[in-house]
């Protein structure tokens, strides 16, 4: 399936992000639809609240939000293409279930692009997550340095036969299809077989549809994220497609070392599933 409903989160302070401009762009060049999303936070009365609850400070508060969310809409389409079809959608929710509102939205688009957190930790990071695993559709991640414009001339996948490789793959399969050369990329124990390195037989499969892919086999040595990222790097990938690993434990989501890697040091954007 084509991708063409492309749902994009606007920064929550309302700041210009690299992501915006790369949206837009890559949305235009799919003739896909783009609906930005701007987050409004609802106050509630703490529990047991005694005192006189300033409902028109909050009121104010809540305007500021949305008079935010469409500037910063506003501003995103100005510099946009003209030709860009979007909208403006707005997600209302208190402090902590934001994230989830998100998930949920994100489950009737076929991509969202969401830009590389700010803080490990912070409220942006906690999104950019319950995105990549609650809403069971792929995420498009923006890195902060990023300066041109989305093109395709070159793609890494990282591969090493999991599952959630496999969905990142079959996800990204309408941008495989515009891309003029894919590594596939596997990161093994150098003693295995060629045939049995992860990625021969996807290399494999993809040309059997046409694509243009072939394996490169990296040395196991050091950290993944960094392997895979210093590879995107050295080749001038365009994009790096991977899934997305992470499992709930002392908190409600934790990433995966590889995947925390390279959402925190992205040089290059990272189309992921899980």
């Amino acid at each position: 399936m084509a991708i063409k409903d492309i749902l994009f989160l606007l920064d929550p302070e309302g700041e210009a992000q690299p992501a915006a401009p790369y949206a837009t762009a890559f949305a235009d060049s799919l003739g896909a639809h783009l609906t930005a999303a701007g987050v409004i936070y609802e106050m509630l009365v703490p529990s047991g609240f005694t005192g006189d609850y300033p409902a028109d400070i909050m009121a104010a508060l809540t305007e500021q939000s949305r008079e935010r969310n469409a500037a910063s809409y506003g501003q995103m389409c100005k510099a946009g293409p003209a030709s860009l079809r979007s909208e403006l959608v707005e997600i209302d929710a208190i402090p902590g279930e934001a994230r989830y509102e998100l998930a949920r939205l994100a489950r009737h688009f076929d991509l969202t692009i969401i830009g590389q957190s700010r803080e490990r930790n912070g409220d942006d990071a906690l999104m950019a997550e319950s995105a990549l695993f609650e809403s069971g559709r792929p995420v498009l991640f923006v890195p902060r340095s990023q300066t041109r414009a989305p093109k395709l001339n070159r793609v890494v996948v990282a591969w090493d036969g999991s599952r959630t490789a496999a969905r990142a793959l079959a996800d990204a399969q309408p941008i495989l299809e515009t891309a003029s050369a894919i590594d596939v990329v596997s990161i093994s124990d150098p003693r295995l077989g060629y045939k049995e390195l992860p990625g021969f037989n996807i290399t494999r499969h993809l040309s059997r549809h046409g694509l243009n892919a072939e394996l490169k086999r990296l040395p196991m040595s050091g950290d993944v994220g960094e392997t895979l990222l210093s590879y995107a790097a050295d080749a001038d990938a365009d994009l790096l497609i991977m899934g997305g690993y992470g499992h709930s434990r002392l908190r409600e989501i934790i990433l995966g070392g590889t995947t925390r890697t390279i959402m925190q040091s992205m040089t290059v954007p990272i189309f992921m599933s899980h």
